[in-house]
């Protein structure tokens, strides 16, 4: 399935949130791939200019027509672990416990 970016957002750094079009939402970092940028990737290494980036329908892109191959970006990025819930844990107190067994019995 050919992937599509529908969001892109500027975490921190020269780290993005980017939104798939299969309904996933992944991070990738590019400090590793701008390190060595030469040419038009030059300018992408200046952070106020890498946080430019946008949307375009179907990849990432900036004003000087940078863009990122979906597929790339995809492969590239990691999933987005969901923050779990942690649910209070349910103290029983001596008084309590013992209320509970006095109506048991009764």
């Amino acid at each position: 399935m050919p992937y599509r970016v529908k969001k892109v957002e500027c975490l921190s750094e020269y780290k993005l949130k980017i939104q798939f079009n299969v309904g996933k939402s992944k991070e990738v970092d590019l400090a590793g791939m701008l390190k060595n940028a030469k040419n038009m990737f030059l300018q992408l290494k200046d952070i106020e200019y890498f946080k430019k980036v946008e949307c375009d329908g179907y990849s990432i892109c900036w004003p000087n027509g940078i863009d990122i191959c979906p597929d790339v970006l995809y492969s590239m990025a990691k999933d987005i672990s969901k923050p779990t819930k942690k649910r209070a844990k349910k103290v029983v107190t001596k008084s309590k416990a013992r209320k509970k067994s006095k109506l048991k019995t009764t």
